[in-house]
């Protein structure tokens, strides 16, 4: 709070003040009093009221130039009713009644706004168990009865079932910490059993499949991590090219280790590449090669930076790469 503002602020005040002033003054000497009287009664008025008005500068700008400084250091807004003190004068007392007032009642609606959300995230995972039997029941039928028909069947039910997965850990995602365990994971049994779950689209667009350099552990939630790394093998599947070829390796360095997954497709464009863990962007090549979400990329970025993981992607017009960095000592493993 500057001076400035404060006496524009009780500029009707003053000029109350200085005209009463002036009109004691008159009177004064209207009446014919001594001219010490007509200096110095006015003269005490105006000294008077420039102590009042000093006063009341003070002990508001002490408060409220408090206050903001409260506000600019604190990242949650919300929490400036724990801080702040009481002030001593009315209006102070009627802001910070209405501020309590008014965080309260937001309190209250967030409340209520994350009970909601959370009734709605348990219903959605029931429905994803729910849906995930029938689905795998009826996979079992068509193993049992195989003709062209019902392999044709047999892949949109896998791609149900996939986008289904999606949904369960999108609506885990906001709570990865109450659903991971944090172990020692060895990359080449990951790799394998990621490969196992996409043998059919991998055999039936060809795709050469190497591998090096896998008998790693890595400190990571194995279902999590699983889930991550078949998005990202689904991406490669979706848009490959001729002879097509997904390389995964990886490498160690003192402070972390890295996993590739490298393959020969078609790539992303340069000028869409710093977009493409946005949510809900499928970019030129989603929207004309394949149908896309623009949902799995965001939650691999999103569920990695949960688990202290970090996740790079680099493309060009010969193939994509993208990288999974583990940091060391990023987390208490369990054996």
């Amino acid at each position: 709070m500057r001076l400035f503002d404060y006496l524009k602020d009780e500029i009707i005040t003053v000029t109350v003040m200085i005209s009463v002033t002036c009109l004691v003054m008159l009177i004064l000497a209207v009446f014919n009093c001594p001219t010490f009287l007509v200096v110095y009664i006015p003269l005490l008025l105006i000294s008077s009221f420039v102590v009042v008005l000093m006063y009341n500068f003070f002990r508001r700008r002490n408060f409220y130039n408090n206050l903001i400084g409260i506000l600019d250091h604190l990242d949650e807004k919300y929490l400036i009713t724990e801080l702040i003190g009481n002030p001593h004068f009315l209006d102070g007392k009627i802001m910070v009644n209405c501020i309590y007032e008014i965080d309260k009642s937001m309190k209250e609606h967030l409340n209520d706004a994350i009970y909601r959300q959370s009734e709605l995230k348990e219903y959605i995972e029931m429905w994803c168990h729910e849906v995930k039997t029938p689905v795998a029941t009826s996979q079992m039928i068509i193993e049992n009865n195989l003709n062209p028909v019902n392999e044709s069947i047999k892949e949109e039910l896998i791609k149900i079932d996939n986008y289904v997965e999606q949904v369960l850990f999108y609506a885990r995602s906001e709570n990865v910490e109450k659903d991971y365990l944090i172990k020692d994971v060895k990359l080449s049994e990951l790799v394998n059993s990621v490969i196992k779950r996409n043998k059919k689209d991998l055999i039936n667009k060809h795709v050469k499949i190497e591998l090096e350099n896998l008998e790693i552990d890595v400190a990571s939630d194995k279902k999590w991590l699983e889930f991550i790394l078949n998005q990202i093998i689904n991406n490669a599947i979706k848009y490959v090219d001729e002879t097509p070829i997904i390389k995964l390796f990886a490498k160690q360095y003192k402070d972390r280790v890295e996993l590739m997954i490298k393959d020969n497709g078609i790539g992303i464009l340069e000028n869409e590449l710093n977009r493409v863990f946005d949510k809900g962007f499928t970019g030129t090549t989603g929207r004309t090669k394949q149908k896309s979400t623009g949902i799995g990329l965001y939650l691999c970025k999103k569920l990695c930076y949960r688990l202290n993981h970090e996740i790079k992607i680099d493309s060009n017009s010969h193939g994509t790469v993208v990288t999974l960095v583990f940091p060391y000592s990023s987390h208490i493993t369990l054996q």
